[in-house]
């Protein structure tokens, strides 16, 4: 049964969207020694991020583009849009070192700190009926790996929930509008919240203090 990515109509990105291709730019900082140095001769390195998928909250986005549009106060405005960094699964184990038995719980979303998206098909939002849903999981193995030649396909990938990062939401919208980023599309319920409920757990971790011997 195939998975499914939501091409929305929202002109607003969405919580649980994939982007391709979104650049983020890091400040060096190993050869200036204050804040001034860096007005003066600030350089970045870039990040292009083959694949990421959006965390912030819907009702935040939403309200910040309503914002943006004069349809909203400015009080609504978001700074800055959340992401997390997906990758492919061979980058993930090798960069990992992970072993034969903690990869398996990777896979099966079974470690804390990852989680697994399998391949999935992009549908628009018309094709979002339970007709149209009930065909396209009847469909042929075959039939599904075609897709792949039309670009229809999300790959396989990994979320490593210690790369979370965000960037400013005028910035991003910009990258998307020149299409320098791309929106792919949106998990489909319910996998989206099993992927925020997983995410949100590994980032709401208290450490609490151990008083053992003192």
């Amino acid at each position: 049964m195939p998975s499914l990515y939501v091409r929305h109509n929202s002109l607003s990105l969405k919580q649980g969207e994939i982007i391709s291709n979104l650049v983020e730019f890091k400040l060096q900082t190993s050869e200036v020694k204050s804040v001034n140095d860096v007005y003066k001769t600030a350089k970045f390195d870039s990040i292009t991020h083959a694949y990421v998928i959006v965390v912030s909250q819907d009702c935040d986005l939403d309200w910040d583009y309503k914002a943006r549009s004069e349809r909203a106060s400015e009080d609504k405005l978001l700074a800055h849009i959340l992401f997390c960094a997906l990758f492919p699964l061979d980058e993930v184990r090798s960069r990992s070192g992970l072993k034969s038995e903690l990869w398996k719980r990777v896979k099966q979303n079974q470690d804390e700190r990852y989680h697994h998206l399998d391949e999935a098909l992009l549908i628009s939002a018309e094709q979002c009926t339970n007709e149209s849903i009930a065909a396209i999981h009847k469909m042929s193995s075959e039939d599904f790996h075609k897709k792949h030649e039309t670009g229809e396909i999300v790959p396989e990938l990994i979320a490593d929930f210690k790369t979370t990062f965000s960037l400013p939401t005028e910035f991003t919208y910009w990258l998307v509008s020149t299409g320098q980023a791309n929106r792919r599309g949106a998990l489909f319920p319910p996998y989206l919240e099993d992927f925020m409920h997983r995410l949100y757990g590994f980032l709401g971790r208290v450490a609490t203090p151990d008083f053992q011997g003192k």
